[in-house]
């Protein structure tokens, strides 16, 4: 399965398919064995959580805000990357993000319990994948370590952006990061974020 068959793969989907508690744990065990390829072929990997200020409005909308977040964070990220990324010598060497809207989980209550106060403790967790083949030089944590106000200011509704190297197979990143969209029907598939969005932008 190729990253763009992925995009197409969520448009063809029911409603009902969406909904499918089967469907949504196939998918997510299917990207996470496409992810254990990537990294094999040499794209560094991270694990991407995003946390927001307090967000109004119903459930649908804060992900929908959350969700035009993360799409700035990985616009912004590119152009740190590649001058020029729609150019021919880019492609196939985009970065890639699947994300997805969480929930914490009981048995981290002891370290995201004053985080749950916010937004009833929604966030995202995303998959970064990153091509070795890029402008920016150096380690990627320490980027986003460095350049983190341009991310995290009081001008968007992020709140902190944490990045740590995938290290444990990449089924179970997708299933730790993408457990809500399994269990909940109520976000289904179309919870995802994939990036970028553009067919002529996916690596290959």
């Amino acid at each position: 399965m190729g990253n763009w068959d992925m995009r197409k793969q969520l448009n063809s989907f029911t409603v009902e398919q969406a909904k499918s508690y089967r469907e949504r744990k196939r998918t997510i065990r299917e990207w996470g064995r496409w992810i254990d390829r990537k990294l094999d072929e040499g794209w560094e990997g991270y694990l991407v959580t995003l946390m927001y200020k307090q967000i109004r409005g119903s459930e649908a909308t804060k992900i929908e805000v959350m969700g035009k977040e993360v799409v700035r964070v990985y616009a912004t990220f590119l152009t740190h990357l590649f001058r020029r990324p729609n150019a021919p010598s880019s492609r196939g060497k985009l970065p890639i993000l699947i994300a997805a809207p969480d929930y914490p989980v009981a048995k981290h209550q002891k370290v995201i319990l004053e985080e749950v106060k916010i937004n009833d403790g929604l966030h995202f967790h995303g998959v970064l994948l990153v091509h070795p083949d890029r402008r920016l030089k150096g380690r990627v944590e320490d980027y986003f370590d460095n350049n983190m106000h341009v991310y995290v200011n009081n001008k968007h509704e992020l709140l902190r952006l944490h990045l740590r190297p995938i290290e444990e197979h990449a089924s179970y990143v997708t299933g730790y990061g993408y457990k809500t969209i399994r269990k909940r029907a109520s976000i289904g598939l179309d919870g995802f974020v994939v990036l970028p969005r553009i067919e002529s932008e996916m690596p290959s």
